[in-house]
């Protein structure tokens, strides 16, 4: 509790929240007043004017505050102990010995303030790695290593591959693709594994069947399931399953 105390007391000390505050209510009122008096006059038409425009504004105000918090606070859970603790070792020692804040030029007042400098130097400068870009790629590379790691046959010597993999699976992860395939997706075994589907021989109606050994075998233990869509890391393509071989469908079709 004393852990999520300090981090929120971090938080609010970097990003106040806010409400909708006095002085937007007392803007409102004095805009519908003026908006709305018996007669008619140039500041009644102002008001009514700048009433839209200035709700907008609110909106908006708020919607880039909270933006703002939710990074900040993203960037404070995702400092580990060790280092919130050097920062605030950091921030008193800076006190003690009357460092200049770089933002306003001005001795630290407190160490609280020297605290608050030292994290948007050293965190807000990592903004970027909290896009959602910087978070898929984090995924990525966290699923390629385990990949490669695992070793296992169908990506030893198959590095194209093995991205291919950890690239479907990071759009999984992160909501890439519709909800409606992702739900028809087999999450056990996301891909076609390396031996099962007898690519070289296509079937009349254009799909392939599975190899003797390795295929039918996939299908007896329930690696593979029948009515399940697989990734094939080879075409980067995806196929149903129908329970003796597998189609190809086009994704277009869930967006």
């Amino acid at each position: 509790m004393e852990k999520i105390q300090r981090d929120l007391a971090i938080i609010d000390q970097l990003s106040p929240q806010r409400g909708s505050g006095l002085n937007d209510f007392m803007i409102n009122f004095g805009l519908n007043m003026v908006g709305n008096p018996p007669s008619g006059n140039i500041f009644q038409t102002a008001a009514k004017q700048a009433q839209q425009p200035f709700q907008q504004f609110q909106q908006s105000r708020a919607q880039g505050a909270l933006a703002q918090r939710e990074l900040i606070a993203n960037m404070v859970q995702n400092m580990n102990e060790d280092d919130k603790y050097k920062l605030q070792v950091e921030a008193q020692h800076m006190f003690d010995n009357g460092a200049v804040n770089p933002f306003t030029n001005k001795p630290f007042a407190s160490p609280t303030e020297a605290l608050n400098a030292l994290i948007k130097n050293k965190l807000m400068s990592k903004e970027r790695v909290l896009t959602d870009e910087a978070k898929f790629e984090n995924t990525y590379n966290q699923y390629l290593d385990s990949i490669l790691s695992e070793k296992r046959g169908d990506f030893a010597k198959n590095r194209l591959g093995a991205s291919a993999l950890a690239t479907h699976e990071a759009k999984i992860k992160h909501n890439r693709y519709p909800k409606e395939l992702v739900e028809e997706f087999d999450l056990e075994t996301t891909y076609i594994p390396l031996g099962v589907v007898d690519w070289a021989n296509v079937n009349s109606d254009g799909s392939f069947k599975l190899t003797e050994a390795l295929g039918k075998n996939a299908k007896a233990t329930n690696t593979i399931k029948a009515g399940k869509i697989y990734f094939n890391v080879s075409d980067k393509l995806f196929y149903r399953f129908n329970g003796d071989s597998f189609t190809v469908i086009d994704i277009a079709e869930y967006k």
